[in-house]
């Protein structure tokens, strides 16, 4: 005998076949997938997804249905084809950089903000770590770096864990959305996020501690609900991210600065690279798209065109 409970939440975290499913009473629930859906990819439930859960009456709990999504980010699999959803149901990616130690990686910077585009994702930057402002770049403007994603309209969080500049900031911001933290390894994202949520860890922890499989490196997103309402989660999976499967005249879409430019070439198909009346070179040679980021736009456009000749990756 069951209990039917309708749709009866979110799930938090996936650890080794074991779902971590927040009911809407805010419990948690430590689910299997039913037989059925065990039949699908790997990614068939991810962090984020709302699902129907079917608890028998002596005990257990078993996710039966996964919930139509809203959004999904994505990134290409491993052995170079298809897609992998990270996690489901998002409103935002945040890309977390120091502004020092390490320097940002301008270039990952670049295809975390393509990657969220072609998920159909909002995207923020965070420079974290303001307090070594001292030994960036460019001590007098330590966010200088930044200032080419500003221009394409995207906004730069200047943080720091060690001081609290500026995470009460980001935590209003925060509120009520369903956001991920992404970037490389040394960034303070940890940090970052237990700042943000003062018994993330705990919880994290207490997770791990339910599923009885320790405390597993995994390229699972994990989300934490947030005071307020909204979550935040962590994706160690997009430290290494492919672009998913896309046409390579998709990839200018992704670059919000290259839109309106890319209206008035000449060729609808133009890739911008030396295509005569192309508007983007123009807007390049006259610096109003940065040279950083164009270069950002033929590196991931070469990676997708490689994608899209048979055999053209492994």
């Amino acid at each position: 005998m069951t209990r039917p409970d309708g749709p009866s939440g979110r799930v938090l975290r996936v650890v080794a076949g074991t779902y971590i499913v927040e009911d809407d009473d805010g419990s948690l629930l430590e689910s299997v997938l039913a037989g059925r859906l065990k039949q699908g990819p790997r990614d068939r439930v991810v962090a984020g997804d709302r699902v129907v859960v079917e608890r028998p009456a002596d005990g257990g709990a078993r996710i039966i249905e996964r919930l139509p999504r809203r959004s999904r980010l994505v990134r290409r699999a491993g052995g170079g084809r298809g897609e992998q959803v990270i996690a489901a149901n998002l409103d935002r990616l945040a890309a977390v950089f120091a502004v020092a130690r390490p320097r940002p990686d301008l270039s990952m910077l670049d295809r975390l903000l393509v990657l969220a585009e072609l998920s159909g994702l909002a995207s923020l930057v965070v420079a974290n770590k303001m307090d070594l402002a001292d030994r960036a770049a460019d001590p007098e403007d330590p966010l200088a770096p930044f200032d080419a994603v500003r221009r394409a309209g995207y906004r730069v969080f200047p943080t720091s864990v060690r001081t609290g500049a500026g995470v009460g900031e980001l935590a209003g911001e925060l509120v009520g959305r369903v956001t991920v933290l992404a970037g490389p390894s040394g960034t303070g994202k940890s940090s970052l996020l237990n700042a943000l949520v003062p018994d993330a860890g705990r919880r994290v922890a207490e997770v791990s501690e339910r599923t009885g499989r320790g405390r597993h490196t995994t390229v699972n997103a994990t989300l934490v609900p947030l005071e307020g309402g909204g979550y935040l989660g962590d994706t160690p999976g997009l430290q290494v991210a492919g672009l998913p499967d896309t046409p390579p005249g998709a990839v200018a879409r992704a670059f919000p600065e290259l839109r309106d430019p890319a209206e008035s070439c000449r060729f609808s198909d133009c890739r911008h690279r030396s295509e005569p009346d192309c508007a983007v070179l123009e807007a390049v040679a006259a610096g109003e798209v940065p040279r950083s980021r164009y270069e950002s736009y033929l590196r991931l456009l070469r990676e997708a065109e490689e994608a899209a000749v048979p055999g053209g990756r492994g």
